[in-house]
């Protein structure tokens, strides 16, 4: 039975085809990287989208909170200071330029008087 199988090689490849292996491999190889990369790509412009949807759909808070807020934190700091807690250098301290809060401070105390050049002209001193 052996004798009856041919004895030529039956594995023959195509001419040139080992020289232009690499080159295919690396063709191949190139396209699945470059597919990998788009489609990692649309699944992050997919996720922005969505974050962005979500930060744009999600409730702020409100003028009336902010506003609510702001008053609470003015009456405990009304309060600390009432109560001798604070001190003005402690005030200054948290401030980033103490310098407009003490010009704010002084032209709302400043504007509560009311001068008139006319009446006051026998009370001056110079």
């Amino acid at each position: 039975m052996m004798e009856k199988i041919p004895k030529n090689n039956i594995f023959n490849t195509p001419d040139g085809y080992f020289e232009s292996l690499p080159d295919r491999i690396l063709e191949r190889k190139s396209k699945d990287a470059k597919t990998v990369y788009l489609h990692a790509v649309k699944y992050v412009a997919a996720a922005a989208f969505v974050i962005g949807l979500i930060y744009f759909f999600t409730p702020s808070q409100s003028f009336e909170e902010n506003f609510f807020q702001s008053t609470v934190m003015e009456d405990e700091i009304e309060l600390y200071i009432a109560s001798d807690y604070w001190q003005a250098e402690d005030i200054l301290a948290f401030v980033e330029n103490p310098n407009d809060l003490l010009d704010e401070i002084l032209s709302e105390e400043w504007s509560s008087f009311e001068f008139y050049e006319e009446d006051n002209n026998d009370d001056l001193w110079y």
